[in-house]
């Protein structure tokens, strides 16, 4: 607990140093008298799959059809295509990079948990990326400017600022792993990482859920939006659940014949939680490299 406060607080301090995202003037500096918004650069973002993203674009324009057809009531079933096609829009973004996957597979090769969690897990990771992105569009609703662009550079800002939060945590507990790797029996307290540190490292708005609510929100179907949302964070879950899945059975049948040896037993499950630990924090200081960088350049210009 005393982890994510110190992160959630680090990651304010981040915040007001350049200026409040919430409240700041457009990017563009199109309302008169506002204070510029800085826009960080963006996390580290592998190139997708050009037949995914195709793909994708293709499901936004069906959701936007069946929008209007419903709007217009010209299709009874129009609600349910959009729930059906977003779930299938969220399966599809969701295998493209990022939505922590990596975070998800690199904590459950490090944590012991039940069978269960992984799952729940990833429910909660993908509803929360969603769920975050309603938050932020109906908080930048009644700001001036253009809704769409403040969204995008809020969203960059919050998980940046969450890849900082992963590289403390996971800093700190590799170290803590390290340690106890080579302490005596007597010290084996180690906890893994609590449930509640994981997700706090997903709230930051899912980019094709703001797109969605921009939609809804032109469109005035404002619920049907979150409607869509929320199926799209379901469809979302599924490959982050598979990652977490991947890493949990792993762990779990390589420690199955190891029961009745209790140290070797400690040692590999010690040192599971060390390489889970270790491949979290490589991941996050290579994701969030470009925005710390740019955080940097900040500073020196302010």
């Amino acid at each position: 607990m005393r982890l994510i406060v110190a992160s959630v607080f680090f990651g304010l301090m981040v915040s007001s140093a350049f200026g409040n995202p919430f409240t700041g003037g457009a990017p563009d500096g199109s309302a008169e008298g506002e204070q510029r918004l800085p826009v960080p650069a963006s996390v580290r973002v592998s190139q997708p799959d050009e037949t995914l993203v195709n793909r994708q674009m293709e499901l936004r324009n069906d959701l936007a059809f069946m929008f209007q057809q419903w709007k217009d009531g010209s299709n009874p079933a129009a609600l349910w295509l959009i729930i059906a096609i977003a779930f299938i829009y969220g399966v599809l973004h969701a295998l493209g990079p990022g939505h922590r996957k990596t975070v998800v597979f690199s904590i459950y090769l490090a944590r012991k948990s039940s069978v269960t969690e992984p799952g729940i897990t990833g429910l909660l990771l993908a509803l929360l990326h969603g769920g975050s992105a309603i938050l932020v569009i109906f908080v930048l609703k009644g700001v001036t400017g253009a809704i769409s662009a403040r969204a995008d550079i809020l969203a960059l800002w919050m998980e940046g600022v969450s890849y900082l939060f992963l590289i403390i945590m996971a800093l700190i507990l590799a170290i803590r792993a390290l340690y106890e790797l080579f302490a005596a029996p007597k010290h084996k307290h180690r906890r893994a990482v609590g449930l509640g540190a994981v997700l706090v490292s997903g709230v930051y708005p899912c980019p094709g859920a703001v797109l969605i609510l921009i939609l809804s929100l032109t469109l005035n179907m404002t619920l049907i939006g979150i409607i869509a949302v929320l199926s799209m964070s379901v469809g979302m879950s599924i490959p982050i659940i598979a990652a977490g899945y991947l890493a949990w059975f792993g762990r779990t049948g390589l420690f199955l014949g190891l029961k009745s040896n209790e140290a070797m037993l400690y040692r590999l499950s010690t040192g599971a939680e060390l390489t889970g630990y270790l491949v979290l924090l490589g991941f996050s200081v290579y994701m969030a490299q470009p925005f710390l960088l740019s955080l940097i350049r900040m500073y020196r210009g302010v």
